[in-house]
């Protein structure tokens, strides 16, 4: 469903974009709201029916005097005086979309500014149930740890700053600029989003506030290439994945870009409405995406901030990164396919209360009942409670035997159900026909 509504409305941006450039019309604040206008309508067509969603144009958010272009919300907000803007209230806005119709250097530092301060306006809000569920998934996603391991001298201070960042995120509406012409090629967009950033370093006397991670855009389209962050939840970058134990946390693509619009924008509302996973398909294919930007905490001068790292690509290698990849679960062997079981009936595991594991352990060449934990561990589906228990730490985990093979994938969207249904012919060849 997902892929078919994003190649629907990326045919709809192209062909109303095409005929807006064609208008005689030189009136740049005709031509930005026609712009809005048409944004309003793809989001307008993206969201679904009976959950009380307004989509507003240039209008406000209690607590900031920016003016945003169009703004997604639960509920009407208070009307301006005399005008069709509305006001609403930090706690009903979901996602806030900022729109250029050209995009080059300083419009894209602009469409920066205007939601760089957005989290300030939520800083005290109380948070709701759902955006903790989503803080929980986007930490284990990204951490591959359990959020109770915070405040309990477990994580790292590389750890607790990503941690902080994840959780700040959850709690923010959804945060989209998009420019519907402009920049050529993916490589143009990226560097001139790091030339911008380069000139928002700060140094000894002069700090520069508002460039953290949670500051950064949740998705950036410039017409046919997407800059997106990598939060957690859908788009992640697991933490011990990234070299030398930086944050990937934005990437950049050419993929349909509204493809990369509803992920983000769908995310939100199936955690906020608990919409049913069947409105992503599959969920078995994820773009290809080539790392752009990668940060790291550090101390200087006794502040703590952010550096960040440029991935340097060519063209070429840009556009090697086509189509998408399939997910694949995790190959277990017969000892970690048992211990799983347990977690996916009991959640938890107390080896103290089934020492035979320990021999077992040894029996399938681990050294140590530690080795075969951190065995565990390193899947990102299971963290350490302590020295003896152990719990699972994804939502719907489904362990399964096919003949001499035991693979592990999550299910809550019924992802791993789907690849099997897929892959059944190579699963069991004996049933084909």
């Amino acid at each position: 469903m997902i892929d078919t509504l994003a190649d629907l409305l990326n045919e709809i941006s192209e062909k109303e974009n095409q005929r807006l450039k064609e208008l005689d019309i030189t009136h740049p604040p005709t031509i930005g709201a026609m712009y809005e206008g048409l944004t309003a309508d793809i989001l307008t067509k993206s969201i679904f029916k009976g959950l009380n969603l307004v989509v507003a144009k240039s209008s406000f958010i209690r607590g900031c005097y920016t003016e945003f272009d169009v703004i997604l919300a639960e509920g009407n907000g208070i009307p301006v005086p005399y005008t069709d803007k509305q006001e609403f209230t930090p706690e009903q806005v979901l996602a806030v979309i900022q729109v250029k119709k050209t995009f080059n250097a300083k419009e894209l530092g602009d469409s920066y500014e205007n939601l760089m301060h957005i989290p300030d306006i939520y800083d005290g809000i109380k948070p709701k149930e759902y955006m903790m569920t989503l803080a929980t998934d986007a930490i284990h996603n990204t951490l591959q740890r359990s959020i109770k391991d915070y405040g309990l001298d477990k994580l790292t201070e590389e750890e607790e700053y990503v941690y902080h960042s994840l959780v700040v995120d959850a709690q923010l509406p959804v945060t989209i600029v998009i420019g519907y012409n402009g920049l050529k090629s993916e490589g143009s967009l990226r560097e001139k989003y790091y030339d911008y950033l380069s000139g928002k370093i700060s140094s000894t006397g002069d700090y520069k506030k508002g460039y953290g991670p949670n500051n950064f855009p949740t998705l950036l389209i410039c017409g046919e290439f997407s800059i997106a962050k990598m939060s957690g939840s859908p788009f992640c970058a697991p933490l011990k994945q990234s070299e030398k134990g930086w944050w990937d946390f934005l990437a950049s693509s050419h993929y349909n870009p509204m493809y990369f619009f509803l992920e983000v924008l769908w995310s939100k509302l199936s955690y906020r409405y608990k919409l049913p996973p069947a409105i992503f398909g599959e969920d078995l294919e994820t773009p290809r995406m080539a790392p752009f930007l990668s940060c790291q905490i550090t101390n200087h001068d006794g502040r703590m901030g952010w550096n960040y790292w440029y991935h340097e690509f060519d063209n070429d290698s840009l556009k090697s990164l086509n189509g998408t990849d399939e997910w694949q679960p995790t190959t277990l062997n017969e000892i970690q396919y048992r211990v799983m079981n347990v977690l996916c009936v009991d959640g938890k595991l107390d080896f103290s209360e089934v020492p035979q594991i320990k021999e077992d352990a040894l029996s399938f060449g681990y050294e140590s009942l530690d080795d075969l934990i951190h065995s565990l561990c390193e899947t990102g589906m299971v963290a350490m409670l302590d020295d003896n228990r152990i719990e699972l730490i994804t939502r719907g985990c489904k362990v399964v035997m096919f003949g001499d093979k035991f693979l592990m994938g999550e299910n809550n969207s019924g992802r791993f159900d789907n690849w099997i249904k897929r892959h059944m012919d190579e699963l069991l060849p004996w049933k084909k026909g």
